[in-house]
């Protein structure tokens, strides 16, 4: 039962809702956590035809970076199933809206980054997160990329530069709007 809650207490601080933490290993002398974490739903919808697939064809585990808890950086060990699609015969791996494609990352870790480096810079952010100066380069540039083609989500599209509120109240036409 005391495990049982320790997976409960894991899953809810790192707030992957796509994931289930089904394992936790502590290296103290490394300072490291590994959570082992699988998927909640067991189907996948095919990028190509839209369908709909419960038939795994692969599994395979990636370790990815994630914010650490305290002094202890933690690792996830996620573990991805392939699918076919039997509509258009084709194999995929499904998206998850907290892993970063392709970085070992997680999104929350790289917004993390990205706001200490707009402070200081990817060097002293690499050192202060125990990565690699050029591997967090390459996770960066892409990640204001991402965030530049999909700003927040409330965020609303400047509609006017230069114009006081009283000029914008009284509509006396000579404003220019964007």
């Amino acid at each position: 039962m005391d495990g049982e809650l320790d997976l409960m207490v894991y899953a809810r601080l790192r707030d992957l809702p796509d994931f289930e933490v089904v394992e936790v290993c502590e290296d103290r002398q490394r300072q490291e956590r590994r959570l082992v974490l699988v998927p909640r739903v067991a189907v996948g919808m095919c990028p190509h035809c839209r369908g709909v697939s419960e038939q795994r064809h692969d599994c395979y585990e990636q370790e990815v970076s994630d914010l650490p808890m305290g002094a202890v950086a933690t690792i996830l060990r996620v573990k991805f199933w392939q699918f076919h699609c039997r509509k258009c015969d084709k194999f995929f791996t499904p998206h998850y809206a907290g892993i970063v494609p392709g970085a070992h990352a997680t999104e929350r870790l790289l917004e993390r980054m990205a706001a200490m480096i707009r402070f200081s810079d990817i060097r002293n952010a690499a050192k202060f997160f125990g990565v690699a100066e050029k591997t967090l380069e390459n996770w960066y540039y892409p990640f204001l990329e991402r965030q530049r083609l999909h700003p927040a989500q409330g965020t609303q599209p400047v509609v006017s530069l230069g114009i006081d509120e009283l000029s914008l109240k009284k509509s006396t036409g000579n404003s220019a709007a964007c």
